[in-house]
């Protein structure tokens, strides 16, 4: 049955073989909500001339093009690991702790050397779906997080060379196993100490992109996105006040270790699912408590991760039951 309301969407993506070549999207995610949008560079050529009052239509034209927006998603315990590896620009190998179980480690690496295509199906009132696809695509930035009493979220930012609605629509198939990691299932230590203070948590990650690669015999579609500097990896601790350990590291500027850890369900052989957000080493930007009225003091710290020349800065590891990114 068609619906003609979001309900009835479907988002789904796949690697490429080659950058900007589109290929039949095959993995597909449960999403919140998302934005992409083409993206178009017109240019209106003047073309004085007797009797003119308007600009001559046939004189505007498209020189450039791209496509770009977020995708939303609650952080799922399934199916996830293809989506961070084009986040983070690595596709690690398996480990198996136990029977069934697959550990994958994700660290900083090279988006430049990959690119997937992205397909959106659009409902329209009456039921007919319109698929949206980006082809081209690399995560230019991308943010996980978690609030009080919340799902964890996922936002991915996407950024695309090719964009149209003419493809086919693929036919979604989902795998309806597993759940979603949430507030209840997450903790938090603070160089190797559980702190029982923390209320939210949000990572953001840009990986630095240079995505206006426009060049001749290219007929507006810009080139493969590029890493062009240091990646910058960030976020916030959202705290109540009820000690000054974050504070001392930050008045001192010392550094901190953080992890968060989502735990799931058991998977096999007493190992759970799990999503593992490791910092080794983080520099508190700010914040200092304020009082601003009768209330209890709470606190946002701000982090910047940085490289400590040992550890990879950031890794995120995903248990999971699935054999293949």
């Amino acid at each position: 049955m068609a619906y003609g309301a979001g309900i009835g969407a479907q988002l789904g993506i796949k690697t490429e073989s080659t950058f900007n070549t589109g290929v039949t999207v095959d993995h597909w995610y449960e999403f919140t909500s998302e934005s992409i949008k083409y993206n178009k560079n017109t240019a209106q050529g003047m073309g004085l001339r007797a009797g003119g009052r308007l600009p001559r239509g046939q004189r505007r034209v498209v020189t450039t093009f791209d496509a770009a927006g977020d995708i939303e998603i609650d952080l799922p315990t399934r199916n996830l690991g293809l989506l961070l590896g084009h986040s983070m620009g690595t596709f690690p190998t398996a480990t198996n702790p136990a029977s069934g179980v697959y550990s994958y480690a994700f660290t900083l690496g090279d988006t430049s050397t990959t690119s997937f295509t992205c397909q959106v199906g659009v409902p329209q009132y009456g039921g007919t779906v319109t698929p949206k696809t980006i082809t081209g695509a690399k995560m230019s930035s991308f943010e996980l997080s978690v609030a009080a009493g919340e799902i964890a979220k996922g936002r991915f930012s996407i950024d695309g060379a090719g964009f149209t609605t003419s493809t086919s629509l693929a036919t979604a198939s989902y795998s309806l196993s597993g759940s979603v990691y949430h507030f209840a299932q997450g903790t938090i230590t603070v160089d190797g100490s559980s702190v029982a203070n923390v209320r939210g948590f949000t990572l953001t990650v840009n990986n630095t992109l240079k995505n206006d690669r426009y060049n001749l015999g290219s007929t507006g579609a810009k080139q493969a996105q590029i890493i062009n500097g240091f990646r910058a990896v960030s976020g916030t601790l959202d705290c109540e006040f009820t000690d000054t350990t974050l504070l001392a590291k930050y008045l001192a500027d010392t550094s901190a270790a953080v992890v968060l850890t989502f735990t799931g369900g058991v998977i096999s052989g007493g190992v759970y699912e799990s999503l593992t957000i490791n910092l080794p080493y983080v520099k508190l930007d700010s914040d200092t408590p304020n009082v601003t009225g009768p209330g209890v003091v709470d606190v946002q710290f701000n982090f910047t991760a940085l490289d400590d020349g040992t550890n990879q800065p950031l890794t995120i590891t995903y248990v999971t039951a699935d054999t293949a990114l």
